[in-house]
């Protein structure tokens, strides 16, 4: 008897050493090792972590790497011991609690190691469970449909009114925003007297009181509409912004006249950028009449590396990114828990753009290399809920028959270990690739937002504005049958005269501010009338499915958009789940 009690306590705690494990998968950690952030506390739970002997918790900060991490970008950073936590008995339970402020800078931004005899046992490891100022910012999203801001703000929005949408993507350049402490180029920045004050981390920065204005008002308009704005988050090379820009946040690609990279990896680079992140999440997250950011993209088209740090290395161009995206997380997440970070790329996906595309620029990495990276170093850092937002086109982006012309490249399959680009064409892919465990954060599918894309009407010709209805209503369907997809914001509303001259020209108006066929389409893309709308277009979509059999009316092998759905073998079941009579309530 006696034994066989011993036995079921033995099972029972079995049992809740394996709950209290799964505990922590749940929380997004597949390790020991969980840091947690109070509103005045830092926690860190140490499970087992070693097997015999005493070790050291150390705090570092975001660009300070020990002695023997090898994974740590460009910074010169290294150091042998960080700030002391405490003393740690090998293979224990422990917990270590201590203030989160110390002299005004908050620990949240720290990241910790478990160090035996000059030895990494664990880390680095970020906070994972975060006391938010408030709880939720944004909108409950009753349509995926959105549209991507250009330059005309009252124009666009009286178009977003009619085209009722939802979410809409804006850009925030940071190179204009907040004001260098230091010196710029050898010169002192003049700092204007009715310049905006935040104090983080105990120190008084600065931000342009002109900029702030605008993105307020974009952003108050969109909340008042119920609309979630999307902001692009990047260091635009604008003069006379990069005058007063500070030179320790600057990645200046000599490859690049357009976009700049931000430089994490010295201290006052770090904390420049976290005030810039800290001075959006908060003004933007503390109610709907001043308005809410609900996603911030982190710097644009991330896997064209030769925009920002000009670096061929796979690990060390990764480090800088997630160094920035991590701490564009902990600054989002301390003042909103349901807001989001997000990660850019292009339409390119087992390939890297250049080579594929003889006008790329200079070197690129593959973005699935890269989101796999991300996944494995996150997950081991402490897992939070970054989402991705590629680029979507069609394979060339001046086509207004995306589908066919993108089977024609031979660049894409219905499988993404295949398959070198994504595109509207073979999105499911992209389902199946979030779908594996080591891809999810807290058991569910990493979120995608399209913030940027659509197909193009070519040279504007009569038939190419009808390709590009038909193949709006072809992308946006097959999108919204998707469940990871949580936004279609079209990219954009209006021509530019600039794009439309070399055959991109993806907007709902032409350049007199007319509207193409493919307004109409994208209005009632999500009602109960689009099919009356987009139905005279399927006569325009054709390609090959598997490069053999035509699909097209003409051929009399497409009778409806369900048929267009399916463009490669692919494991997806549109049959099964295409929901015809409701496409626009898939969400």
């Amino acid at each position: 008897m006696k034994k066989k009690f011993i036995l079921v306590c033995i099972m029972i705690a079995l049992v809740f050493s394996g709950l209290y494990l799964y505990k922590y998968r749940l929380q997004g950690s597949n390790h020991p090792m969980v840091v947690s952030v109070s509103q005045n506390k830092v926690t860190i739970d140490l499970h087992r972590v070693g097997t015999a002997g005493t070790a050291q918790v150390y705090a570092y900060k975001a660009n300070e790497y020990y002695t023997t991490d090898t994974m740590r970008g460009i910074s010169t950073n290294i150091k042998s011991q960080g700030t002391l936590i405490g003393n740690y008995r090998c293979g224990t339970n422990k917990t270590f609690t201590f203030d989160r402020y110390t002299n005004g800078y908050d620990a949240l931004y720290q990241k910790y190691y478990v160090i035996y005899e000059n030895t990494v046992l664990y880390g680095p490891v970020y906070a994972t469970s975060i006391a938010s100022e408030h709880k939720n910012v944004g909108f409950k999203q009753s349509t995926i449909k959105g549209m991507f801001a250009d330059a005309d703000m009252g124009n666009e929005l009286k178009y977003a009114d009619d085209l009722n949408v939802k979410s809409i993507t804006i850009n925030v350049v940071i190179s204009g925003l907040i004001f260098s402490n230091e010196p710029v180029n050898g010169q002192q920045v003049n700092i204007p007297s009715d310049a905006l004050k935040m104090n983080v981390n105990g120190k008084t920065y600065y931000f342009n009181r002109g900029a702030v204005a605008g993105y307020d008002k974009y952003v108050q308009e969109a909340s008042k509409r119920h609309m979630n704005v999307i902001a692009i988050v990047a260091a635009w090379k604008m003069n006379p912004y990069n005058q007063s820009y500070p030179d320790s946040l600057k990645y200046d690609s000599p490859a690049s006249n357009i976009l700049m990279g931000t430089n994490t990896s010295n201290d006052l680079g770090r904390e420049y950028y976290i005030a810039t992140m800290e001075f959006l999440a908060k003004r933007y997250s503390q109610s709907s009449e001043k308005g809410y950011i609900s996603h911030y993209v982190i710097s644009n088209e991330i896997d064209s590396t030769y925009y920002f740090y000009n670096c061929h290395d796979l690990n060390t161009y990764m480090e800088e990114y997630e160094r920035t995206l991590r701490l564009s997380n902990l600054a989002v997440k301390k003042y909103a828990a349901n807001a989001q970070v997000v990660v850019p790329f292009t339409h390119m996906w087992n390939a890297a753009q250049n080579e594929v595309d003889a006008a790329a620029y200079g070197y690129c990495l593959k973005p699935k290399e890269m989101l796999d990276w991300l996944a494995h170093y996150t997950n081991a850092r402490g897992a939070y809920d970054w989402a991705i937002a590629p680029h979507l086109y069609s394979a060339i982006n001046t086509k207004s028959n995306y589908a066919g012309s993108d089977v024609d490249t031979g660049h894409l399959t219905g499988d993404y270990k295949t398959s070198k680009i994504i595109t509207f064409t073979n999105l499911e892919v992209l389902g199946e690739y979030l779908d594996q465990n080591s891809l999810k954060y807290k058991g569910q599918m990493r979120s995608v937002y399209l913030t940027e894309g659509g197909p193009s009407s070519g040279k504007n010709s009569e038939e190419g504005k009808k390709q590009q209805a038909a193949s709006v209503a072809q992308a946006y369907y097959k999108a919204s049958q998707l469940p990871f997809i949580k936004s279609f914001n079209f990219y954009r509303l209006k021509d530019h005269e600039v794009e439309t001259k070399v055959g991109l020209s993806c907007g709902l108006l032409d350049e007199k501010n007319q509207p193409k066929p493919v307004y109409d389409v994208y209005k009632y893309i999500d009602t109960p009338a689009t099919y009356d709308h987009s139905d005279p277009y399927l006569t325009y979509i054709h390609y090959k499915r598997d490069g053999q059999k035509e699909i097209s009316v003409a051929a009399g092998t497409l009778h409806s958009w369900q048929d267009a759905m399916w463009v490669y073998t692919s494991s997806y079941n549109w049959q099964k789940d295409y929901k015809k009579s409701e496409p626009y309530m898939s969400h």
